[in-house]
């Protein structure tokens, strides 16, 4: 029995042995594995991202101070999607999150812009349904002071960074001039923003973009003509196409005929946004589902886009007028629409009025469409991929719309005062026409 047991003894060490041998090459194969696919991607990097990472690897074990990685990466992606156009971005997952929460019509904020060409904060833009419209705070204003407790002047990157560093409620002190300035209290929130407002003769509204029932219902502006609607479009996110449909559906009910579209410093946004807007306005287009835009990408493939209806005649009558408001923050989605608009007849070039200065008026010019590609982790690239041609075969894309294409000039600052001249020029200027 002893004799039998030691032998037992003897195999069992030998397995084990064997199990150790045939482990121990399982991970050294593994690790030639690992280093010769690490070899093989190094070499198939290129020069220009071999060079790249050994920047940084250097950089990380021999800078005199510790480096901050995450910060070394964020100033190369800065820097790399404005080698390539001002268009094209890179977004770490949380600020893509964000982004596309926005592109929704979901947002954080009290929802001002500031005007970048002025060194004092000047508001460029305040957002529909937000915690500064709310509060009274409009487009035009100049900020004099602000604070969460003793109100301080400062520059417009100072009042930025305030803004941003806020969590409750605080004060702006703004206004036309200094003399009438107010003081308006705010506090940053989470709110879906409205992108369109309805205006007549007698009242003045937006649409809750939870609901689509009227809101913020104010008196109308005398000074537009009787038979007409006046409908801005701020951008082309969230429900801004269910906005606009409830805007024609009250000017229907209303019994107005014409129209007067307003896309003044609308920057575009969502391509399937514009698909829906424009789907009610192209007056001769034939077919259920007409052709508005065609992109055309790298290598000469092309993708056709089109309207998901054509119910032009549900709001408007075959001598209806529409005149449309641009300026030169008019661009992309608001260019397109403007060209299916001129492409089927709803807009020759004259019924477009644009801002004027010194003897120059055009919209912005961009006629290229982004795309954004994700990775696992969730970071993004937005990419233009594309030139956008109208349905007529027209690319603006660094040109615009202009006065040499027969485009009427409206001379007026950019921003509005406590009166918007420019509205007041144009609406005066077709009059006459729409009467």
């Amino acid at each position: 029995m002893k004799e039998r047991k030691n032998e037992q003894t003897h195999a069992d060490r030998g397995k084990t042995k064997r199990r150790l041998l045939w482990a121990c090459g399982a991970v050294i194969l593994a690790l030639l594995c690992f280093a010769l696919g690490w070899i093989l991607r190094w070499l198939a990097l290129g020069s220009n991202a071999r060079r790249l990472l050994w920047a940084v690897d250097t950089a990380k074990d021999h800078f005199y101070r510790d480096v901050d990685e995450d910060e070394l990466y964020g100033s190369l992606y800065d820097a790399l999607t404005p080698a390539l156009d001002p268009y094209s971005e890179f977004f770490t997952a949380e600020e893509y999150r964000l982004e596309t929460l926005r592109g929704e019509g979901e947002t954080v904020g009290i929802g001002v812009s500031v005007w970048r060409a002025s060194e004092t904060p000047r508001i460029y833009s305040v957002s529909g349904n937000s915690p500064a419209e709310r509060a009274g705070i409009r487009s035009g204003m100049t900020v004099f002071a602000y604070g969460a407790d003793e109100l301080v002047s400062g520059s417009r990157e100072e009042f930025l960074a305030f803004t941003r560093a806020q969590s409750g409620k605080f004060r702006i002190k703004c206004g036309f001039d200094e003399a009438h300035a107010e003081i308006y209290t705010v506090a940053p929130e989470t709110y879906r923003i409205s992108y369109c407002r309805y205006r007549d003769a007698e009242i003045s509204c937006r649409f809750d973009p939870e609901t689509m029932e009227q809101a913020e219902i104010e008196a109308g502006s005398a000074e537009i003509p009787e038979n007409a609607a006046y409908i801005r479009i701020d951008e082309f996110h969230g429900t801004a196409a269910e906005e606009f449909e409830a805007c024609l559906n009250l000017m229907k009910q209303r019994k107005k005929t014409d129209l007067i579209l307003d896309l003044r410093s609308n920057g575009g946004g969502y391509l399937s946004v514009f698909l829906e807007i424009a789907s009610h306005l192209v007056k001769n287009a034939e077919g259920d589902h007409p052709l508005l835009a065609t992109a055309r990408y790298r290598g000469g493939s092309q993708k056709r886009y089109f309207a998901p209806k054509n119910d032009y005649g549900k709001y408007f009558s075959d001598d209806a007028r529409i005149y449309l408001l641009a300026d030169e923050n008019t661009a992309s989605a608001s260019e397109c629409l403007i060209g299916a608009m001129v492409s089927y007849g709803t807009l020759s070039y004259s019924d477009i009025l644009l801002r004027e200065e010194n003897g120059s008026a055009r919209t912005y010019g961009k006629g290229i469409m982004q795309t954004t590609f994700t990775d696992a982790s969730g970071n993004a690239m937005k990419l233009t991929v594309a030139e956008i041609f109208w349905p007529n075969g027209r690319s603006i894309h660094g040109v615009g719309v202009n006065l040499s294409d027969g485009a009427r000039g409206v001379q007026a600052p950019l921003l509005p005062g406590e009166e918007d001249a420019f509205l007041t020029k144009a609406v005066r200027a077709i009059s006459g026409e729409t009467a």
